[in-house]
């Protein structure tokens, strides 16, 4: 059971989440994978469908800031007809382990959140760019060169008529 406070109200809300352990032959490990997120209330159920984005070795637990159905979906309704268009849910925080729980703790989180944020390939591709262009710069400094006709001291001097 899990209870939601909403403007003061409490509800109760019976809820199961739908996981599975599946073997890829890939990766050579079993993923513990949330299928479906199942919620009832007043006599109507309402089915959210895991996107996909919530999975995580079997020995692991699955760590994600926000699950949720409203904004960068990972649950999304199950049709177009369902009771779930009508629902918004949300979780901050969320952490799940479906397998190999020991004790009371979570094992080691693998978390949904990727290496690479916006922020990070900002700052790699506008280093990028400024080492490309200091590259180019002292790539033309480089090549430079003077006349050959400088080069020799004991040779005629460059005469330049000024006539007007």
């Amino acid at each position: 059971m899990i209870y939601i406070v909403v403007l003061s109200i409490n509800l109760k809300l019976p809820q199961s989440l739908s996981m599975r352990k599946i073997f890829f032959p890939v990766s050579a490990r079993n993923w513990s994978v949330v299928e479906q997120v199942v919620l009832e209330y007043d006599g109507q159920r309402a089915i959210f469908n895991a996107s996909g984005g919530i999975y995580s070795p079997a020995e692991y637990s699955f760590h994600c800031q926000s699950v949720s159905s409203i904004q960068s979906p990972l649950l999304v309704p199950r049709s177009a007809t369902d009771n779930a268009n009508q629902w918004k849910l949300s979780f901050t925080d969320f952490q799940i382990q479906g397998f190999n729980v020991t004790g009371e703790d979570f094992s080691y989180a693998s978390d949904c959140a990727g290496f690479f944020t916006p922020g990070i390939w900002m700052g790699l591709l506008t280093s990028l760019l400024m080492v490309f262009i200091l590259t180019y710069g002292l790539h033309m400094i480089m090549q430079l060169r003077t006349m050959d006709r400088f080069d020799d001291p004991k040779g005629p001097a460059i005469s330049v008529p000024q006539s007007e």
